[in-house]
Order: C-alpha cells, then sequence, then structure tokens
C-alpha cells in the first residue's frame, strides 16, 4: 500500500489555509469600505442639516429690522458678545443652553455702512477649530421717505 492520501491532504490543507487568507483579507478590505462610507455618509447629513440652519437663520436675518430681538425670539439661549452672537445646538441640532451644545452657529455682524449690514455665520462642531459650513449675507435697510 501505498501513502498518498496522506500528501493529497496536505495539498487540501494548504488550499485552504489559501481560501481563508484570501477571504479575510477580502472581508477586511470590506470592512474598511463599509466604515468609511458610513463616516462619509454622516459627514454628508451633518453638513447638509448645517445648511439648513444657516439659512433659518439668514431669512430671520434678512426679514427683520432688528436680527437680535428677532434672534432671541427663536433662540432663547442665544449669547451675544460684543458683534457676535451665538446660537447653540445638541447633537440633534436641536436649539439648547451653552452647557448642552454639541455645535453652534457663530453670527458675526460687520459694520453697518450707509444702510448696508454684512454679516458672516458660520457653523462649528464644539472642540473643533475647522467650520462645518459658512455663510456670508449682506442686509439692506430700507430709505424712508
Amino acid at each position: 500500500m501505498k501513502k498518498q492520501t496522506s500528501n493529497r491532504s496536505g495539498l487540501l490543507l494548504m488550499e485552504i489555509i489559501i481560501a481563508i487568507l484570501f477571504f479575510s483579507v477580502i472581508s477586511a478590505i470590506c470592512l474598511q469600505l463599509f466604515v468609511k462610507s458610513h463616516t462619509i455618509s454622516r459627514d454628508t447629513e451633518e453638513l447638509d442639516t448645517a445648511v439648513n440652519q444657516a439659512a433659518s437663520v439668514a431669512d430671520i436675518i434678512r426679514g427683520t429690522e432688528d436680527a437680535g430681538i428677532a434672534l432671541r425670539e427663536y433662540y432663547p439661549h442665544m449669547k451675544a458678545k460684543d458683534s457676535y452672537m451665538y446660537i447653540y445646538y445638541d447633537k440633534e441640532f436641536k436649539p439648547c443652553s451653552e452647557a448642552d451644545a454639541v455645535y453652534y452657529l457663530e453670527i458675526d455682524k460687520g459694520d453697518e455702512d450707509s444702510g448696508v449690514t454684512e454679516y458672516r455665520l458660520s457653523l462649528v462642531k464644539s472642540g473643533s477649530s475647522s467650520h462645518i459650513y459658512e455663510l456670508d449675507i449682506v442686509t439692506y435697510k430700507q430709505l424712508k421717505p
């Protein structure tokens, strides 16, 4: 009797090991792609919400004579320091107090030159130095005859 079966089983074992190695490498690559796609999706959702919040505040500023009073009515937890106003949001982008804030909208009111006022709205994640979204708006004061 010859012992060819043991030699053949060693080859089969090597084939299985190579197949497992191949599938583990491919699964690691796929897992990285899924994590990356989830991160991109979350960042896109964050940006979309930031754009909507900044646009809402810009509409309030454009539609009123005194932006500070109007914004205080919609955002009671708003803080004002010098020419800056801050609106704070929680992780679901709902207005909240400064202590519970995950995001904040910084409103920089520029100089008022002959009825023209420039604003810069910047939405920032707390603890981060980069802005999620920035929006520049200009308002014109109506001349009274």
